[in-house]
């Protein structure tokens, strides 16, 4: 994979208080490149995904987002434009799925562009169908969420973070919220989406997806980076004990 790293990440760290939540992580992502991260529960991994586009605010550090570097000083807060025009080379999916009730599928979808982008309505309408049928709802574009199942809820939301055009897609245990047997569907739009050469960071239980679609598996523990690799490695012959012992627990 060549070029500029689509994500860098520098010396990062992230306190609640007395509470070290993130010890200083460095991390690159290269363009195409999907990492998944991987730890039991309070292993800030979440935490981290929201520290790239400042829904959580680090304590100190650097992130750089397709070239555009924002510094943390310790105790100081970054300068507010730069971190709004980083949000915005970011897709962000939750594990709630965070749509506007009021609002249909496509309505929902095309919210940011008039929003933040400041486009016509006419203008993002074809923005917005393009990218539901991305996700497989173009026949739910008149729909409200109270009429869509949970995985139809999340492919929206999917698409919603698509329309902005973002440089990588952040994924957020974005299944764990489903019945089992609507997990699938977003995983496979998750899937395509790799294979069509999205950057995406993904925090995730799904070892089975994990270990299909990963270029990078890092497991995380009480805020640091542990071991990392790709999945044949990280599943098969994992050097840290720790790595070692949680992937027991999940297979």
């Amino acid at each position: 994979m060549n070029g500029e790293p689509v994500v860098r990440v520098e010396n990062l760290h992230l306190w609640f208080g007395m509470l070290h939540v993130i010890r200083n992580v460095s991390l690159e992502v290269a363009p195409q490149e999907v990492v998944v991260l991987i730890g039991r529960s309070g292993a800030g991994k979440s935490t981290l995904l929201r520290c790239l586009n400042f829904l959580e605010q680090p304590s100190s550090g650097s992130i750089t987002i397709d070239g555009l570097r924002v510094d943390i000083p310790m105790g100081q807060q970054p300068d507010s434009r730069r971190v709004r025009d980083l949000r915005l080379k970011t897709g962000m999916v939750f594990q709630e799925f965070n749509l506007f009730p009021h609002m249909t599928a496509l309505e929902n979808v095309i919210e940011g562009l008039v929003t933040v982008k400041g486009m016509s309505r006419d203008e993002a309408i074809p923005i917005g169908e393009i990218n539901l049928a991305r996700v497989g709802l173009s026949d739910k574009r008149d729909e409200h969420p109270i009429r869509l199942s949970g995985g139809q809820k999340q492919r929206v939301a999917i698409a919603r973070a698509l329309a902005m055009e973002p440089k990588v897609m952040l994924f957020d245990e974005p299944t764990s919220a489903l019945d089992p047997e609507l997990i699938g569907e977003v995983l496979s739009v998750m899937k395509q989406l790799a294979y069509e050469g999205m950057t995406m960071i993904v925090v995730s239980h799904e070892m089975s997806f994990t270990r299909e679609v990963a270029d990078r598996v890092i497991y995380m523990d009480q805020g640091e980076f542990i071991e990392e690799g790709p999945p044949d490695k990280i599943f098969g012959e994992a050097s840290d004990p720790r790595t070692r012992q949680f992937l027991e627990r999940v297979f």
